[in-house]
């Protein structure tokens, strides 16, 4: 893992999602930026939410009932990232207050960005065969996944914890998915048991992500608990990076990346060509028909009535009555 504070070349540009644009930049001063635009209002508004304060002196921030005076300020801090031909993946940290931050794992695969990854564990692993070694340096067919913990996303406030994460285990057709859970046990390296029916394989006893700890066995044990059945396994149900190590489901992705377009500038001419349409005005209530009033028989009705007459002698001040319409 390279530890920095300049985002990498993959992660800048503007990324897209159903709610949201993201974009990231590393600035004039080398300082890393994030802005997060909403799509409110069904997505016939774009709101700048949370983007630097300087921003706004480059493209003046308009003021209305959804866009607050002042937008949100986030910054970027420990940038812990592992990258491959085709892949970026590990995390970044989200500061909103000096008691407030969060740690976004993610994974980039392809102009695609994912929230929840699997990385291939590789204590003692073979190098010619890739696969797990036991403590009696015999080689094992099945691979072990270490998975993080999820976040929501590029957030515009702080948000919590999964108190779950999952571990999978691979052994040609079957898949095996391990619970750990949150627990304030030390973080230790060892590795236990993992049993079901015939099957037994080798695992980590704990799972570390965005500094918390998380465990699959209760106290000193050295043996999974509740161990269920596997799944099926098919590759195809899942993405892979170019060398096999980190996967994830093969699913919807969180952001995907727009090509044509990287700059604030660009994100900027997005925001304005948005916000400078018209929502198509509603149908009428009552549509037009060729209902019949039957006016002359009102009118006929309403002749002697001197309290009618008053009335529709004051309606006449603010328009045409229904029968005028159109005539």
């Amino acid at each position: 893992m390279v530890f920095t504070e300049t985002l990498p070349s993959k992660l800048l540009g503007i990324w897209e999602s159903k709610d949201r644009y993201v974009f990231f930049e590393q600035n004039d001063e080398n300082e890393p930026q994030i802005v997060v635009v909403l799509k409110e209002y069904y997505g016939w508004y774009l709101d700048r939410v949370a983007e630097p304060a300087s921003y706004n002196e480059k493209e003046p921030r308009t003021r209305n009932i959804p866009t607050p005076r002042n937008a949100e300020h986030i910054y970027i801090q420990n940038i812990d990232t592992k990258e491959t031909a085709s892949s970026l993946y590990g995390s970044l940290d989200l500061k909103y207050s000096n008691w407030q931050k969060n740690q976004i794992p993610f994974f980039l695969l392809d102009d695609s960005i994912y929230l929840k990854y699997f990385v291939l564990d590789e204590r003692e692993t073979d190098e010619t065969t890739g696969s797990l070694e036991t403590s009696e340096n015999q080689n094992v067919s099945y691979k072990f996944y270490r998975g993080i913990a999820p976040s929501k996303g590029f957030m515009i406030s702080p948000q919590n914890l999964p108190k779950n994460i999952t571990g999978y285990i691979i052994d040609g057709e079957k898949l095996y998915d391990v619970r750990y859970w949150q627990t304030d046990m030390d973080y230790s390296t060892d590795y236990i048991t993992f049993q079901y029916k015939d099957d037994s394989y080798t695992i980590p006893k704990h799972l570390r992500s965005c500094e918390t700890n998380y465990s699959c066995v209760s106290g000193r044990s050295k043996k999974v608990r509740n161990t269920v059945k596997p799944f099926g396994y098919k590759e195809e149900d899942y993405l892979f990076n170019d060398n096999q190590k980190v996967f994830t489901k093969n699913e919807e992705p969180y952001l995907k990346r727009l090509a044509d377009r990287s700059t604030f500038e660009d994100l900027m001419t997005l925001v304005k060509a948005a916000n400078a349409r018209r929502k198509p005005d509603p149908p009428a209530l009552f549509p037009e028909s060729n209902l019949d009033w039957h006016w002359d028989l009102i009118d006929l009705l309403e002749k002697n009535n001197e309290i009618i007459q008053q009335v529709r002698a004051r309606q006449k001040a603010f328009g045409p009555r229904g029968r005028d319409i159109g005539k």
